[in-house]
């Protein structure tokens, strides 16, 4: 065993040595992109007006899934990135892309309809916020952008094991550079975000394995952490980004929030759904072992794209999240865990009305001796795949409005997870009232067949149901109350039905 823990350490250091020196070495050397001769197809360059002279003559690129019209582009959150940025969009007909909310298109591109933004950003961005406090205190120039968020929940709870009312806040701030215009390295980007958290026992009250708040956090309940600190370098006309430090694996991996991940720069991400149940964020059968909010992780992360439309995602983390650390308030280890993740994945359109849709699958395999309720366990594997699809629009050409649908499953069927298959659905309208472009509502199914080991005591499986309704009270200001049902909270045997009534705010700065 120790000899094997030897080797493991050995690969696993050769590994990460070779691509943070392919990373460095990329970051030194100015000319990369003369490896690859044309740029990708897909790719243009639009130049957006800006509010201030401050702002005038930003570069906006926009990767194009296909000739739709610009009105169109809402549901393909990924596609649209910033580069060479001083600040926010300030074009009040971008809605809310001129707050950087989450809405993927620019301000010359755009209808004036705004999107919804995810119920839990920290969960599912890679960057967040909106930047009009760094823009405020003069941080946003030179390459520079400080922003972050504030999500504050009520939660009310009938049923479950401990009926009454819990309360948690999250606050992340966010500091990006572009290495480019602050210091003059080409093609890379630095990332890094400081977390704090605050909340009562959200989950575990109402007894589910799965989780009905995607903000809750296991002990201890208040938390500081360093949330990520990486560096992020293009190659091959971006064709090839690598990204090296510590991170969340769900911004890259099983995302169903967003569309396809072409790149990690400061883009604006629109929502598939504004739902907060964990399940949408993290799938249940990877709790307590890929690493995700909160508890972010060590790593590289390789995103390859060979054509158009596809992508190709590979990552290598520490993995002791699964050897019980807490590894968001721990720096890395090299002792036989790791974590191995690869995804691929596609977008398309459908139909005379281009209706975007995605589809993603992935697996993934933890290495180390695992302990599980039954006794160790060597490693664990499981496989997921995710999509979603645009059904209609409203007004087609004109405006966002109409409704997606999204779909999610996975399965392991390794004793030290809980969920051993999981199956998600849900819907989302978008423009739900006359004169709310902003606003959406929706609705999702969250079920999971648990472990059925005696060991592990637990129900047989575990429904959520969940409605929301996300009003955008200002660009950025957000109000969404949520109901949640669950008959059967899977924590134990025989625990009563939960009903919680949960009120999100949501504040960008």
């Amino acid at each position: 065993m120790e000899a094997r823990d030897l080797a493991a350490k050995h690969r696993e250091a050769v590994f990460f040595g070779a691509l943070l020196a392919v990373a460095v070495a990329g970051m030194l050397c100015r000319g990369v992109r003369a490896i690859a001769a044309e740029p990708l197809p897909h790719v243009s360059t639009v130049v957006a007006p800006s509010a201030g002279a401050a702002h005038d003559g930003e570069s906006w690129f926009l990767r194009e899934p296909s000739d739709l019209r610009p009105a169109l582009f809402s549901d393909l959150s990924p596609v649209f990135f910033v580069a060479q940025r001083d600040g926010p969009m300030r074009d009040d007909s971008a809605g809310n892309a001129a707050s950087g909310a989450g809405a993927s298109t620019g301000p010359a591109l755009t209808s004036g309809s705004p999107n919804s933004i995810s119920g839990n950003p920290g969960a599912s961005n890679v960057t967040i916020g909106s930047g009009w406090l760094g823009d405020y205190l003069g941080i946003n120039r030179n390459g520079w952008r400080f922003a972050g968020l504030n999500i504050t929940d009520a939660n009310g709870l009938s049923g479950g094991l401990v009926p009454g009312w819990t309360s948690d806040s999250l606050t992340i701030a966010d500091i990006s550079i572009d290495t480019a215009e602050a210091m003059g390295w080409e093609n890379g980007q630095i990332g890094m975000e400081f977390l704090y958290y605050s909340g009562g026992p959200v989950n575990s009250d109402a007894g589910t394995v799965m989780g009905y708040n995607s903000l809750d956090v296991v002990p201890p309940d208040n938390r500081a952490e360093l949330y990520q600190l990486w560096y992020l370098h293009k190659f091959l006309n971006d064709r090839l980004l690598i990204r090296i430090g510590k991170t969340v694996t769900t911004y890259d991996f099983n995302n169903v929030v967003r569309t396809i991940p072409y790149g990690d720069t400061a883009y604006d991400i629109a929502a598939v759904s504004s739902l907060i149940f964990t399940p949408l964020y993290i799938s249940p059968t990877q709790l307590g072992v890929v690493p995700g909010y909160y508890n972010s992780v060590v790593g590289v992360t390789t995103t390859l794209i060979p054509f158009k439309d596809t992508y190709i995602n590979y990552g290598l983390y520490d993995g002791n999240l699964a050897n019980g650390r807490q590894t968001g308030l721990e720096g890395p280890h090299f002792n036989g865990y790791a974590l191995h993740m690869v995804e691929v994945g596609c977008n398309w359109t459908i139909g005379a009305r281009q209706l975007p849709g995605k589809f993603g699958a992935g697996y993934w395999a933890q290495t180390g001796e695992l302990q599980a309720p039954s006794g160790s366990v060597d490693g664990a594997q499981g496989m997921y795949f995710f999509g979603s699809q645009r059904l209609f629009y409203e007004h087609p050409g004109e405006s966002n409005e109409g409704m997606s649908m999204f779909y999610q499953f996975a399965a392991t069927d390794s004793d030290f997870v809980e969920t051993h298959r999981y199956f998600g659905f849900g819907l989302t309208y978008f423009g739900p009232l006359p004169g709310r472009d902003g606003d959406s509502a929706g609705w999702g199914l969250a079920y999971g067949q648990m472990n059925d080991n005696p060991a592990a005591d637990l129900g047989a499986d575990e429904v959520i149901l969940s409605w929301y309704y996300q009003w955008m009270v200002s660009p950025n200001c957000f109000l969404q109350p949520n109901l949640t049902y669950i008959p059967n909270p899977a924590a134990a045997l025989d625990i009563p039905g939960a009903f919680p009534i949960t009120l999100r705010a949501i504040l960008l700065f």
